[in-house]
């Protein structure tokens, strides 16, 4: 007996790719046309990338004649084939290099190198020559390039963008970002002693920048007390607070497991703070250390009767709930 509905799947599945196809060969043809018609304004090429001129996707894309959008239609329709190219990733490697060229150009190319590059093995070839065409960048007159450039080298961990880094923050160059992100891309080695300029960053107006300060805390033994203060403070931003008690967590477990205590039970803090601490404490802490407090469970007690805050009050009850039977 025939299965109908997966039958119909297969057949619908097999139309689609055909009209996918068909409407990929339609598109080829279009950029065949229009390559082929009218001057073009070609930006030289080595012989490497001479396969350009067979394939009208590339042919497009070379021609500086052509409307920025049809390039970067190009790119959008075409993406996932043209990051398997050796003469695309080229092409797109002397687009990006071009200073001259349109800034969205550039930016759509490289977006499609970055992809590339995560096809390690087949990418090798052209990996030297990406590092580059990041490390030119970083002086780029485009600020968004200049971002990806950075933002790509420093999570490689280049030296020579840390130096540049290192070197703006000390007011010995300018900086290719902003002071804030420039400290959380040279944070993220932890190999380098980044804490002042973490204690800095945590200074910002900005809420996001002083989560990332306390999130990347979490590598130093010496910020645990900052930590502590911080995921106190009840003038601190509820998300930068749980971050810097996930931090903790992670840095010194016994010292966060006596400050969500005091969260938990304290009337006064705020109620989303004592119940994300109770939860916490619930799920990522050993019951028999919880419950071998004994004020703490006095305390947690009163929690779990106070209807004002029925969420908090449940929660209270199901952690006194977890009590570890006694052998």
């Amino acid at each position: 007996m025939t299965d109908r509905p997966a039958d119909q799947l297969r057949r619908d599945l097999q139309q689609d790719v055909s009209e996918a196809a068909a409407s990929h060969d339609r598109y080829l043809s279009e950029l065949t046309a229009r390559s082929s018609g009218g001057a073009r304004a070609e930006r030289p090429f080595g012989a490497e990338a001479r396969g350009s001129a067979e394939n009208p996707a590339l042919a497009v894309l070379t021609d500086l004649a052509q409307p920025p959008k049809a390039r970067l239609e190009v790119m959008e329709r075409l993406g996932p084939e043209l990051a398997r190219d050796d003469d695309a990733i080229r092409v797109l490697l002397d687009i990006v290099r071009d200073a001259g060229d349109d800034t969205r150009v550039r930016q759509a190319a490289l977006a499609l190198l970055a992809s590339a590059a995560f096809q390690v093995l087949r990418f090798r070839p052209f990996e030297r020559d990406y590092e580059a065409a990041l490390r030119g960048l970083v002086t780029d007159p485009d600020p968004g390039l200049r971002e990806v450039a950075v933002d790509t080298l420093a999570v490689r961990r280049d030296p020579e963008v840390q130096q540049v880094l290192a070197a703006g923050l000390r007011g010995d160059g300018e900086l290719p970002v902003s002071r804030d992100r420039a400290i959380q891309l040279l944070a993220q080695d932890d190999h380098l002693d980044n804490l002042p300029l973490l204690n800095e960053l945590y200074g910002s107006d900005s809420a996001h920048a002083r989560q990332e300060a306390v999130r990347l805390m979490g590598s130093y033994p010496e910020a645990r007390e900052k930590l502590e203060d911080i995921a106190r403070d009840k003038d601190e931003s509820t998300e930068v607070r749980q971050q810097s008690a996930a931090s903790l967590r992670n840095l010194a477990p016994e010292r966060f497991e006596e400050v969500a205590k005091e969260i938990a039970t304290d009337a006064s803090d705020h109620p989303e703070m004592r119940t994300a601490s109770l939860k916490t404490l619930e799920h990522l802490v050993d019951p028999g250390r919880v419950h071998g407090d004994s004020d703490f469970i006095g305390r947690l007690e009163d929690v779990g009767v106070d209807e004002s805050n029925p969420a908090l009050a449940r929660h209270a009850r199901r952690l006194l709930e977890r009590r570890p039977e006694e052998r």
